[in-house]
């Protein structure tokens, strides 16, 4: 059987973040950006260049170093089939119940807690279907809380959130973010805007490319992709639904 040719994704990325500061990933669907955190993570491996955390290639570290120094939260959140404390406990296994509640108060996650029939020992359901897409994000990001990693990858963690819940989270992440490294995908203006830099990524036949790269501020003072996202996204915001007359 032929073996399939592989189809190349990113084309001479070169993307540093510092300690401490917020990167931005944009494009259009397609371009790679779930690619990058996942290549951060080590979930997969570059044919060409190299990935570090600081100055240690990632095929060097073992998984469990990995996986110690970063936290993720995906769009798609799975939960186990057991309790919310459980859930939250599995980021670390050592973790008080009192640290249990103080991440869940940060995540907003409290709330949530207090109107479930069982409180903190409701089980979730596979996958945690018992819960709400809102309410899944938050037990995900009340375990970012409780990790307390150094590096944090989030993964357009609102963008199937209505828009009460994509406010509360957009607030919650402001806060975890906070004295931590971190490169989230996003696709709304308002986690955008928290950016310390923007890395706007199209695609290309060789595989996605760095197509602008700056502060939010000075991309936006610039014709080109990102000023154009600002223009869809705001005008995006201002429609509405209207009943017609019969």
């Amino acid at each position: 059987r032929a073996k399939a040719a592989s189809l190349r994704v990113l084309d001479g990325i070169d993307l540093r973040v510092s300690p401490g500061e917020f990167i931005a990933l944009v494009g259009q669907s397609g371009c790679g950006k779930s690619t990058i955190l996942r290549l951060a993570a080590r979930f997969w491996d570059v044919d060409d260049g190299t990935v570090t955390i600081g100055s240690a290639p990632v095929r060097s570290m073992r998984a469990s170093t990995i996986m110690g120094m970063t936290s993720m939260v995906f769009q798609d959140v799975y939960l186990f089939d057991t309790t919310i404390r459980e859930n939250l406990r599995i980021a670390r296994p050592g973790a008080t119940d009192a640290e249990l509640e103080t991440a869940a108060r940060r995540a907003r996650l409290d709330r949530v807690i207090e109107a479930l029939p069982h409180g903190w020992d409701t089980q979730v359901g596979p996958g945690g279907l018992s819960l709400s897409g809102g309410e899944r994000q938050r037990v995900a990001i009340a375990r970012a809380f409780v990790k307390d990693a150094p590096i944090l990858l989030l993964d357009e963690i609102t963008s199937a959130l209505d828009g009460e819940n994509e406010s509360a989270i957009t607030e919650v992440v402001r806060e975890l973010s906070h004295g931590r490294t971190v490169i989230v995908v996003a696709h709304r203006l308002s986690t955008v805007r928290q950016a310390d830099e923007v890395v706007f990524l199209e695609p290309t036949q060789a595989g996605a490319r760095v197509a602008q790269r700056g502060t939010p501020q000075e991309l936006a003072a610039v014709p080109g992709p990102f000023r154009e996202f600002i223009e869809a996204s705001t005008a995006s915001s201002r429609w509405h639904i209207s009943s017609l007359a019969a």
